[in-house]
């Protein structure tokens, strides 16, 4: 686990089937003018999990990496109304496809009853910093994201 990403009440673990977990609060400026968690938020949400967990390009001390790994794609379902509470939340992440130069991380957004408020998907695209195009993963890239191994996510059709 690669540790915070700095609000005071992160926590970051391992939960029940392999996912990696980031505990964090809903902030009171997470939450829009319908007095529900806004749609930007979530994404911040999802952001926060990967950089808890991977090596998104910085490394613990701040710094750029040689990793580039940039978003192509999310698919999002919006599940309940998350609303401000004292209660921390929990972001399930994992890699359900790991493919040569990109993987697909799934999320879920739930409360301590299990309740479900947003389920998702990110494709990831590894880019090779000098070139800007695409790079296939190192062993340990690829081991990284295989150590939190997961079904696709079920998420409803358009």
């Amino acid at each position: 686990m690669r540790g915070s990403v700095g609000r005071v009440m992160d926590e970051v673990a391992r939960g029940s089937a392999g996912r990696g977990v980031l505990r964090t609060q809903v902030r009171w400026s997470d939450v829009d003018l319908f007095g529900h968690v806004n749609n930007a938020a979530y994404l911040r949400y999802l952001d926060d999990a990967r950089f808890a967990l991977f090596d998104m390009g910085v490394d613990e001390d701040g710094q750029l990496t040689s990793s580039r790994l940039v978003v192509v794609k999310h698919e999002i379902d919006y599940l309940g109304r998350l609303t401000y509470r004292p209660q921390p939340i929990d972001v399930e992440v994992w890699a359900p496809r790991v493919g040569r130069t990109s993987v697909d991380m799934a999320y879920e957004v739930l409360d301590a009853a299990r309740t479900v408020y947003l389920r998702a998907r990110s494709r990831m695209v590894q880019l090779d910093a000098a070139s800007g195009t695409p790079r296939p993963f190192t062993p340990d890239e690829r081991a990284a994201f295989e150590a939190y191994p997961g079904d696709d996510p079920v998420l409803h059709a358009w």
